[in-house]
């Protein structure tokens, strides 16, 4: 039998054991111990500031809580519990005898499962944040150890333009931060102290609640009981932040996917990211990039998991949002984990250099073949229509536009005249963007400056 803090409220009761052990959230909720322990402490002192606890009945709850502590270092301990919360007001009063049962005065399991999960979030989305920096100086040395190195830039999967590999690697710093914004967006609306709400109406005890405010370490304190003990907004909305964040880091997983094959040829992988096959000697797979690019999914499970049990619940608590702990865990434990792995495995990357630059073919210099004769007074559109003529002409005799001559050339458009030397010249091309923001490796080694003082 599992021991329960409202069994009295069934005199004979005869207990059902699946029934118990489906109704128990003890193995799902146990690593919330650590805040349970920490808001049980503050509202102990909150209880002695109103005037309900003597000194020596908090010096024996905080001992005694003190106590239940080490015992946590043995989960097996907590097992016959219903939940974390039960579990140490149970222990409690089994340290320290009567002064245990005077710690839940005006107090409810509402509220201290909202508040330990809030308290969790506030350790656990700056670590995270941290996590998503480690990629973010992972990608920019990358991109500074490569600044010279230029690939094709690629839409729809066909190629483009040139760019700088460090301009394409630096793409996913920006996303990254983006996903550090929402995290940090999120934990605004984490820093929302619960406790003092009681069950759903608010306390007849007279807590200080700015006192538990500032013992617990919270920005603000929640303006309505009955909403803040059945909000799981921002559980779900760090589920979600996470999930974006996840992925960004997928999209970057399967380039580096793609690129890795022989087909392309782009980068290398240092042995220690890869696997063999049990049957096929010669493979080098991308075990650890595909499992980033897999992660998102069991994320995405979670949030959506979470989503419907709350969806259409009544206001207040219920019993569903027991659904949260799982989500909630098991999200945060494996983003971290993510974000470890993709961090490591981005210093272990080496891009390609010939590969990418044989890759540079000449028919990706199609828009910079229109800009000189926009830059010789033909409308855009007009010498946007040239340029794909010499790329179909090209394509027609089985070749590409470098392989056009002058007189070819003059037929195309009478203005194109002279083509410039340097227009199949990728370095050129990307010397010739102007916009902040661009290619360009002035604008580059810009971005990567921004980046390094975003970092510190």
């Amino acid at each position: 039998m599992r021991a329960m803090v409202w069994e009295s409220r069934f005199e004979g009761r005869a207990p059902v054991s699946i029934l118990e052990n489906f109704n128990s959230s003890i193995a799902a909720d146990m690593f919330l111990f650590g805040a349970e322990l920490r808001a049980s402490s503050a509202y102990a002192r909150g209880l002695a500031t109103a005037g309900l606890l003597t000194r020596k009945e908090l010096a024996a709850i905080l001992g005694g809580l003190a106590a239940i502590e080490e015992r946590g270092r043995n989960p097996e301990a907590f097992r016959p519990f219903e939940d974390v919360h039960s579990a140490v007001e149970l222990l409690l009063i089994e340290e320290i005898g009567e002064a245990g049962k005077k710690l839940h005065t005006g107090r409810s399991r509402n509220e201290q499962v909202a508040t330990d999960e809030r308290l969790y979030l506030k350790d656990e989305i700056p670590a995270l944040i941290g996590a998503a920096a480690s990629v973010q100086r992972a990608l920019v040395g990358l991109a500074e150890q490569n600044i010279e190195i230029v690939m094709p830039g690629y839409s729809h999967l066909q190629r483009g333009q040139p760019i700088l590999f460090a301009h394409y690697v630096l793409s996913f710093f920006w996303a990254v931060e983006r996903g550090k914004e929402r995290l940090r967006d999120a934990l605004r609306r984490v820093d929302v102290l619960p406790l003092g709400s009681g069950a759903l109406a608010g306390s007849t005890v007279p807590l200080d609640r700015e006192e538990l405010r500032k013992l617990l370490g919270f920005a603000e304190i929640s303006e309505n009981s009955y909403d803040v003990v059945g909000d799981r907004g921002f559980v779900l909305e760090t589920l979600f932040a996470l999930a974006l964040l996840l992925l960004d880091l997928s999209r970057l997983a399967e380039d580096f996917v793609l690129f890795a094959t022989a087909e392309f040829g782009f980068l290398e992988f240092d042995p220690s990211l890869a696997t063999s096959s049990s049957l096929m000697p010669q493979k080098k797979n991308p075990d650890v990039f595909e499992l980033v690019r897999a992660a998102p999914g069991r994320l995405f499970g979670r949030l959506a998991q979470l989503f419907l049990a709350v969806k259409g619940l009544p206001s207040s608590y219920n019993k569903d949002l027991q659904e949260d702990k799982k989500p909630l865990r098991e999200g945060v434990e494996d983003a971290r984990l993510v974000l470890a792995a993709a961090a490591a495995s981005l210093e272990r990357v080496r891009p390609n250099r010939e590969r990418m630059r044989a890759a540079v073919a000449p028919n990706l210099f199609a828009a910079d073949l229109a800009d000189v004769l926009v830059d010789r007074g033909v409308p855009f559109r007009d010498a946007h229509a040239a340029a794909a003529s010499a790329v179909r002409i090209a394509e027609e005799k089985g070749g590409d536009i470098a392989s056009l001559t002058a007189d070819e050339w003059a037929a195309i458009h009478p203005l194109f005249g002279k083509i410039p030397e340097d227009i199949f010249d990728p370095l050129a091309s990307i010397r010739r963007k102007k916009t902040s923001g661009s290619t360009h490796p002035d604008k580059v080694r810009l971005q990567i400056e921004r980046a390094k003082v975003l970092l510190t």
